[in-house]
């Protein structure tokens, strides 16, 4: 007659040759007085430390600028029948260091795809009927990733979101366009740029 018993689970551990061994269980029979036990181990194979690697940081930037409190009543700056570079003052975050002030660009720190995410709003005093537009881009002009508006009665704002891909050292830079013989004043804009996995 045959007795079985399940023993304990997990009952040691060895590593061996990059794998871990590990008992799983025991199980024992008994017959005619006599125990008999059986290990079952399982082996895992595992990475050695040096084979691990980590995903490199992903670039980040987003900033803004303009307040009521930083602008006179004539807005951050007027935009008409020309492409015109925004003004950024307000690094919120810049993981990559790649903000240069002196040309208002963002340079790409390695290229990949980016979501770029902007924003800008007019001040209220915006006649109505003018189409505006605005973009980021290497270059000011309008192309695929350049959005349009017309401006309504009031409080008049556009946004534009892109992914694009790009390459290491692509300076990029929040622009817009009015086409109007009369300015529009810019009240505020925002830039986000995201490096994607």
């Amino acid at each position: 007659m045959y007795k079985l018993k399940l023993g304990a689970l997990i009952l040691f551990a060895s590593t061996f040759a990059g794998a871990q061994s590990v008992t799983v269980g025991t199980m024992s029979s008994v017959q005619n007085g006599t125990t008999t036990t059986i290990t079952v181990p399982v082996s895992v194979a595992v990475p050695p430390t040096s084979a691990v690697t980590t995903a490199p940081a992903l670039a980040s930037f987003s900033a803004n600028v303009a307040t009521r409190s930083s602008m006179d009543g004539n807005g951050l700056l007027t935009v008409g029948a020309a492409f015109t570079t925004i003004p950024i003052a307000n690094i919120v975050t810049d993981s990559a260091s790649a903000w240069n002030p002196t040309t208002n660009s963002y340079v790409i720190p390695t290229t990949g795809n980016y979501l770029i995410v902007s924003h800008v709003r007019l001040m209220d005093s915006a006649p109505k009927g003018i189409n505006y537009g605005q973009g980021v881009n290497s270059t000011n002009t309008d192309d695929v990733n350049f959005v349009w508006s017309t401006t309504g009665t009031n409080r008049n704002s556009i946004a534009n979101t892109s992914i694009v891909h790009l390459d290491a050292g692509t300076a990029v830079r929040l622009f817009m366009y009015a086409d109007s013989s009369t300015p529009v004043s810019v009240y505020s804009a925002t830039l986000s740029i995201q490096q994607l996995p």
